[in-house]
């Protein structure tokens, strides 16, 4: 499916490049359910914790499109940051002295490539199917009583949704859809060289106000 998704925007792209095509920016509020789940592998006992959590959370993201003749749109979001939640359990150091671990994580600078095509059309409204390639950063905020840390990780998701859209006054539309994205499995080692492997998925509901020029 991935793979699918790469070749249909790849040759959607090539389609609105040579086609005329409106500009459009505009802004959106997204109501995010991230779903966050791993193990963390100790080097020095091969100690397994596994743990999850589910953060709702509510960010801004904004946007630029380009929209064919055919109602097909191009589109690029920038979203800053996605907080993933937090979870917290006893820790030992080297020497055996026992504290707080606690461990944070967001999904920052997150950079989406999508396409919206219509699929059924009332008057100046419609309806239109998403999919869309995401790139962030997975930047970890730890804090362990042993004194290691993990790196930041960069991520690829996968995106595919449902929306409606329609005009307003002016050159002014609004847009309204439901996403659902599954990020690539990541494996992320300390500098203790303990190993976390995670996966993420995000479902997002998603209200934005466009301005076509």
């Amino acid at each position: 499916m991935k793979k699918n998704i790469a070749i249909f925007l790849s040759f959607l792209f090539l389609t609105i490049q040579s086609a005329k095509a409106e500009m459009a920016l505009g802004v959106t509020i997204a109501a995010h359910s991230v779903d966050a789940s791993g193990t963390e592998t100790t080097r020095t006992s091969n100690e397994k914790n596994t743990g999850g959590n589910t953060e709702d959370v509510m960010v801004a993201e904004f946007f630029f499109e380009a929209i064919a003749d055919n109602g097909v749109a191009l589109g690029l979001a920038y979203i800053p940051t996605r907080d993933m939640g937090s979870k917290s359990r006893s820790d030992s150091n080297s020497e055996g002295d026992t504290g707080t671990y606690k461990a944070a994580a967001e999904l920052d600078d997150v950079v989406q490539l999508y396409v919206d095509v219509p699929v059924y059309e009332y008057g100046p409204a419609g309806i239109y199917v998403k999919a869309g390639l995401q790139h962030a950063t997975v930047s970890t905020l730890e804090s362990l009583n042993s004194g290691s840390a993990y790196p930041d990780k960069s991520i690829l998701g996968y995106t595919l949704g449902l929306g409606a859209k329609g005009d307003l006054t002016g050159n002014t539309f609004y847009k309204f859809d439901v996403t659902y994205t599954d990020f690539e499995d990541i494996s992320i080692s300390s500098d203790a060289n303990n190993v976390i492997d995670a996966e993420i998925e995000d479902i997002a509901a998603k209200l934005s106000i466009g301005y076509k020029f």
